[in-house]
């Protein structure tokens, strides 16, 4: 079981005056079973769509299809026990969808991690509710797939923090945390699955969902046994991704301000504590000072806001910036589960780069089970749909048939 443990104590050795009966009664003795504090906290129901709404929902893209449902589909908000970057608990929240049928069946369950959230209301559970519409979850959900949206730190319950954009390790913790709470929601409601998770994601929701992978694969591989993995131009590569933004011409404008997020993210949770004009010249260093929502409107290239020193510790393997970027990077280990990387050759947020050298990474360390998938002239949005339409594609292939 999920929640309990037994915390188990070597015996003392028994001397040898001791009497028969204390000896046998020591030697019985059972220590005592503690209870671990759960990951779920509280889930509510926030809402229910009969089959007959479900029915008649429409994608605004040709491409992406919902399945007729023959179920009514629960939406839980669930509420979980997590951590900050430093250990820290914290509540955290996210959103299940749960197929219902007068005989349930078995469906696999499916992490969706959500791109980029640029308000509370885009997280899963600032979004509204109350009917269904056109939503990538709920694409998969009506698919058959139990499907699982975390928040992120910073949005929902959370939100009392400020998002770690990026950060691989409160994304993945995050996530993993969410599952295992899904878990403990789905024994108290009598559910079982057919024993698959999938994992999924686009942009930021495929850092998420990369760093996901790693961390079960590396310490939750008795929890969750993953059937296949599904990520859409993240930045991955950290190290490269930094190098290419710092020197070469980007876009401006929103790009500037993702850019900018994360490495203020970096700044402040890997205890680098340098002040924004180390990172960036005047007069931009002022601006995001007073508002970092004011680098959405700096239009030049991000290179070009960069001080000299800030570059040189980009591809200064020794500085504490470098050192940041390799903590981050999901460079240097292989899949042990199928891997499908997709990404745009034109994508203008996320260079192509990210994935190519992941891949290229995998490669070279003999991984058999990835995937890479090169969309050309994609560009960042569009190429969105393209992944979600896909990603179905493999994870159909690889589902189980489902007990009835």
């Amino acid at each position: 079981m999920l929640s309990f443990q037994v915390i188990a104590r070597p015996f003392r050795r028994v001397v040898g005056f001791l009497s028969l009966s204390v000896l046998f009664l020591t030697s019985c003795h059972k220590e005592p079973v503690e209870k671990v504090e759960p990951f779920l906290s509280d889930s509510s129901l926030v809402s229910v769509y009969e089959p007959s709404a479900l029915a008649l929902i429409q994608s605004t893209n040709d491409s992406l299809e919902y399945r007729p449902a023959d179920y009514t589909m629960e939406v839980y908000r669930l509420t979980y026990r997590t951590s900050l970057a430093g250990g820290t608990p914290i509540l955290a929240s996210g959103i299940v969808y749960l197929p219902r049928q007068p005989k349930a069946k078995n469906y696999p369950l499916l992490s969706f991690q959500h791109a980029t959230a640029y308000s509370p209301a885009e997280a899963p559970t600032g979004s509204s509710l109350t009917a269904p519409s056109f939503s990538y979850p709920l694409y998969f959900a009506t698919h058959g797939y139990i499907v699982v949206c975390p928040d992120y730190l910073g949005y929902g319950q959370s939100s009392q923090v400020s998002h770690p954009y990026e950060h691989r390790e409160t994304l993945a913790k995050a996530s993993v945390d969410m599952l295992l709470a899904t878990k403990e929601f789905l024994e108290a409601k009598n559910r079982t699955t057919n024993g698959q998770v999938f994992l999924a994601g686009y942009s930021e929701g495929g850092y998420a969902t990369l760093s996901t992978q790693k961390m079960i694969q590396d310490s939750y591989a008795t929890e969750f046994k993953l059937a296949s993995t599904s990520c859409g131009s993240g930045p991955y590569a950290t190290k490269a991704f930094f190098q290419h933004i710092t020197t070469q011409p980007t876009i401006g404008k929103l790009a500037n301000y993702l850019y900018v997020w994360q490495t203020l993210t970096y700044n402040e949770l890997h205890g680098l504590n340098k002040p924004i004009s180390y990172y960036f010249k005047a007069p931009y260093a002022e601006q995001i000072r007073q508002s970092m929502a004011n680098a959405r409107s700096i239009t030049v290239s991000f290179h070009e806001m960069c001080t000299d020193t800030f570059r040189a510790d980009v591809f200064d393997d020794t500085s504490m910036f470098s050192e940041a970027l390799r903590k981050n990077d999901l460079t240097g280990w292989s899949t042990q589960t199928p891997l499908h990387l997709l990404h745009g050759d034109t994508d203008e947020y996320i260079p192509y780069l990210n994935t190519d050298k992941v891949y290229e990474s995998m490669q070279k360390l003999g991984a058999t089970q990835a995937q890479l998938t090169t969309i050309p002239n994609g560009y960042h949005v569009p190429t969105e749909v393209v992944f979600m339409r896909r990603t179905l594609e493999w994870f159909e292939k690889a589902k189980t048939k489902l007990v009835q």
